[in-house]
């Protein structure tokens, strides 16, 4: 059976001689592997389509379960992310999230469109890459079931105070006496969340907030999965 889908690669094995395996992320298909056959030969015509990032449609040729690609059109290779270290790697830690909380053969259009931006701003280079990959961060968990909750502000008239906490049981910031699992968290830390997330914010309660939201979202994370998540850490310390 032949499908045709739109699909991201977000990783690449090398397999056999000349053979590749991919790890596509489609809209239709969620997370599949898919193999691709003398990709490492010199002047294939396929190569473009087993490089990182690449969006493409791909003709998948479907048996017992299995995907081989037979073909591609691409879309876009964001292959400007290759000329600078950290862009680079923020895109790579995009990839890496969701190679963890994509489930095979699942459906996530939110987070499909949500890697696709996030990549499209990091490939133009106009974007802070520190707010896009948090803006990403953010979609990918919520998409994956671990949203956090950033309506504190609202929740207490506007005063939050300089003692803010942050719950790693709900994903919600509150205070020292509700908090159940947590620990401290900055002022800047929560409004840089809610400025990546589209909610308001205090523009000068943002300094230093970067770097500060992007470790938290990574022990987040690595408290909701078990991962490590070592492009996102490399991410953080580049941006020193």
């Amino acid at each position: 059976m032949e499908i045709k889908t739109d699909a991201i690669v977000l990783q690449t094995l090398d397999y056999k001689d000349n053979d590749k395996l991919l790890t596509l992320f489609s809209p239709a298909l969620g997370k599949i592997t898919a193999g691709i056959r003398g990709v490492k030969k010199p002047k294939a015509k396929l190569a473009f389509s087993a490089q990182p990032f690449c969006f493409a449609e791909y003709i998948l040729a479907e048996k017992g379960g299995r995907y081989t690609v037979t073909g591609a059109y691409q879309h876009e290779s964001f292959y400007a992310l290759r000329g600078d270290i950290v862009r680079f790697y923020a895109a790579c830690a995009m990839a890496e999230v969701c190679l963890t909380v994509l489930m095979e053969n699942e459906v996530y259009d939110g987070l499909f469109v949500g890697l696709i931006e996030g990549l499209k701003a990091l490939s133009l280079g106009e974007e802070d890459v520190a707010e896009s990959l948090i803006s990403f961060l953010l979609i990918a968990l919520r998409e994956s079931g671990y949203p956090i909750e950033l309506s504190f502000l609202e929740e207490c008239d506007g005063e939050i105070g300089d003692r803010l906490y942050f719950d790693f049981s709900d994903g919600r910031f509150t205070t020292f006496e509700r908090c159940t699992q947590g620990e401290r968290a900055s002022v800047s830390t929560y409004y840089t969340l809610r400025k990546c997330a589209g909610l308001t914010y205090r523009e000068e309660c943002l300094e230093g907030g970067k770097k500060r939201a992007l470790r938290l979202l990574k022990a987040f994370l690595s408290e909701k999965t078990e991962e490590r998540f070592e492009n996102l850490g490399e991410v953080i310390r580049l941006l020193d």
